[in-house]
């Protein structure tokens, strides 16, 4: 039975939740869980504005509606899908790319902070390994006996968030080995992806550098 004081859920955190499942790849009900999405929508439109996250809410839904993935929004509202993508799993909305926070010209400062107390204990990346926050959320006594879960393959994974029929988002036509996937692919730094690390030079010295005498 629904508590009548509690007010309830609007349409615009309901759209938004919604298209957060293929961003984040949790379910509805994981992310309604965390307890913060009004939080999290309130927070992605002050930092992008309200004008500019509904452009880049409405080339989202285009883009999941066509089912096609991130990879063919525009540069700002990539780095946009990266921030909401990566608040819902720390609890804290990140520092933007410079160019991108210039495209969007926003007043607040461009730094990273943690929404609230709560988004910190409740942050996806726990759950992606099973874990608890330090200092929050103990699993209980004996716990670090039990064997965790397996791991769901990708298929599995498609199919529990009802994306099965979509065709992969990785740029790929099939499911491949993880040392098959091309670097450019992986997530972090591209130069951390696919190049490895003896091939990347070292940053020059400053010419006005004093050097240490022998």
């Amino acid at each position: 039975m629904s508590d009548p004081t509690r007010p309830a859920v609007t349409t615009d955190v309901q759209d938004f939740v919604e298209l957060c499942v293929p961003l984040t790849g949790f379910s509805e009900f994981d992310l309604y869980a965390t307890g913060m999405a009004e939080r999290y929508l309130e927070t992605a439109r002050q930092q992008v504005g309200p004008d500019r996250f509904a452009e880049f809410w409405a080339a989202w839904a285009a883009a999941v509606a066509a089912g096609g993935g991130p990879q063919g929004l525009s540069p700002v509202h990539l780095e946009v899908a990266r921030a909401v993508t990566y608040l819902w799993h720390t609890g804290a909305w990140p520092r933007l790319a410079p160019a991108a926070h210039a495209a969007l010209r926003r007043q607040p400062a461009n730094e990273e902070f943690v929404v609230a107390p709560e988004a910190y204990v409740e942050g996806l990346v726990w759950r992606t390994f099973h874990g608890h926050p330090g200092g929050a959320k103990p699993p209980g006594f004996g716990t670090w006996s039990v064997q965790p879960p397996p791991q769901p393959d990708a298929l599995s994974l498609r199919q529990d968030l009802g994306l099965g029929e979509l065709p992969f988002r990785a740029g790929l036509t099939a499911e491949v080995a993880l040392d098959a996937v091309p670097g450019h692919l992986l997530p972090g730094l591209r130069a951390a992806g696919h190049i490895p690390p003896s091939a990347v030079p070292t940053a020059a010295e400053r010419p006005d550098t004093p050097r240490e005498r022998a």
